[in-house]
């Protein structure tokens, strides 16, 4: 009859507990004794096969562009080739859109210039006026009481001090509308000089749109920190790596472990590895890197992993190629004679382990110092050893040792 893995496991676990342990006499406690046998650690991961050395495609211009077209992946590619290309219509309109601004704010500079003049037209005629009454004002001012009465030589010299009084008004006038029209002038060069280099910017990108081949090779394309590849109609920052043509003699694995897995990762720790598409090799490699903090590579999934990077032991063009998915083993220990017990024998007291030794017939608790463990088994470093007898659950009665 066709056994599960989980079923598979769970008769290895009964197998191994039914010939380590043996009943109690006396009682239905199960029990083991404590032996050495080999322990080792291992941590699951998952991941692809990568490039160690890749040439990088960067996204062109300096401004977020759509991509339109793009070469098919993993195709052989030659220098100078179009491997994407990107949407016009967008930054056509945008260029549009500026070009106008530009036109409307040259029609502005030209009206502020207009009216620039004619105010100083009017302000000169008014100029022109006060010299005219100035010269009238000199020419019939007499001062003698004999033909004008004082009320008239008074009148008289108001008038002058009036023209005086606008003739500086005018001046100033003049004075304040050249620097109104000056400061205006300046804000409108600002306003075009901030279009303009827009809309250079957008002529830039419109001789851009086309991204070749820097050299021959396979084309992959390049994954964001989300872990997606460009794909058309997608919105491109400048900058980004869009693809790469990677080295195929040099590969190496790139893995994700969970977080919570990630226990004792170190640099020059072996991994074994399979690829899944071809699960009757396995290959090996060294741990090379492991991030600093763990992140998320799946959209909208808050689970973490900590990202390792892997430098394979050998190399096969034929199977180890870009993309290809692996399932890898860390040995974070290796195999090797250690004292050890089973997970259920260990249990917790204020912040202090325990395990309950027999004695004769009789059970006492006494405290161990754990080291690593693994799925099944925890090292014992101090409290045990070996041909010690331990229950595999709590007893009914402790005769001694109990602290109760």
């Amino acid at each position: 009859m066709y056994l599960s893995k989980a079923a598979k496991l769970a008769s290895l676990c009964a197998l191994f507990l039914l010939i380590t342990a043996c009943e109690e006499e006396q009682g239905s406690v199960p029990t083991y004794e404590v032996s050495e046998r080999e322990f080792k650690i291992s941590v699951s991961a998952f991941g692809e096969i990568e490039a160690a050395e890749a040439q990088k495609i960067a996204s062109p211009g300096n401004q977020p562009m759509i991509l339109e077209w793009l070469a098919p992946e993993n195709s052989i590619v030659q220098a100078g080739q179009v491997i994407a290309r990107f949407d016009a219509q967008r930054i056509l309109k945008d260029s549009r859109d500026e070009e106008l601004e530009m036109l409307k704010l040259q029609q502005d500079m030209t009206k502020n210039n207009a009216i620039q003049t004619q105010q100083q037209k009017d302000i000169e005629s008014d100029q022109t006026f006060v010299k005219h009454e100035f010269a009238f004002v000199d020419r019939f001012a007499i001062d003698d009481l004999r033909i004008y009465s004082q009320l008239e030589i008074i009148d008289t010299l108001q008038n002058r001090d009036f023209l005086e009084a606008k003739d500086d008004f005018l001046e100033w006038k003049e004075s304040s509308i050249d620097q109104q029209h000056e400061s205006e002038s300046a804000v409108l060069n600002i306003r075009n000089s901030g279009h303009a280099a827009k809309y250079d910017r957008y002529q830039q990108a419109l001789s851009k749109l086309e991204v070749v081949a820097p050299y021959s090779g396979l084309l992959i394309y390049e994954k964001d920190r989300r872990g997606e590849k460009p794909s058309v109609g997608q919105t491109v920052f400048p900058g980004r790596a869009i693809a790469n043509i990677p080295n195929l003699d040099s590969m190496q694995a790139r893995i994700f472990v969970l977080a919570n897995d990630a226990i004792d990762l170190a640099l020059k720790q072996t991994v074994n590895i399979r690829l899944d598409a071809f699960p009757d090799r396995a290959f090996s490699g060294k741990i090379n890197n492991v991030a600093g903090f763990p992140r998320s590579i799946e959209r909208g999934n808050p689970v973490t992993y900590y990202e390792i990077t892997v430098t394979l032991d050998m190399q096969d063009k034929r199977l180890m190629q870009p993309g290809r998915k692996i399932t890898a083993q860390i040995e974070v220990k290796q195999p090797e004679p250690t004292i050890v017990v089973p997970l259920q024998a260990i249990h917790h007291d204020k912040g202090k382990s325990y395990v309950y030794l027999k004695l004769d017939s009789q059970f006492s608790r006494s405290e161990v110092i754990s080291g690593r463990k693994n799925q099944y088994v925890v090292e014992i470093t101090s409290g045990v050893t070996k041909g010690d007898v331990v229950a595999l659950s709590i007893p009914e009665s402790v005769a001694i040792g109990d602290p109760s």
